[in-house]
């Protein structure tokens, strides 16, 4: 008699998590790249210097 229980078609299954993996690898490179773009930086003394100078 053959246990077919815990046999799992690998063909699909290992497909379907790769698709997965990377789609979810996408989102969270595009939040974070988001959430850099948004924030709000100190200012550098080189930025600080350049407002100065084109400010005169």
């Amino acid at each position: 008699m053959e246990n077919r229980v815990n046999t799992l078609p690998t063909g699909g299954f290992s497909m379907r998590r790769t698709v997965l993996t990377l789609l979810g690898a996408t989102l969270a490179f595009g939040v974070l790249t988001a959430s850099y773009a948004t924030a709000e930086l100190p200012e550098t003394a080189s930025m600080a210097m350049e407002r100065t100078i084109v400010s005169r």
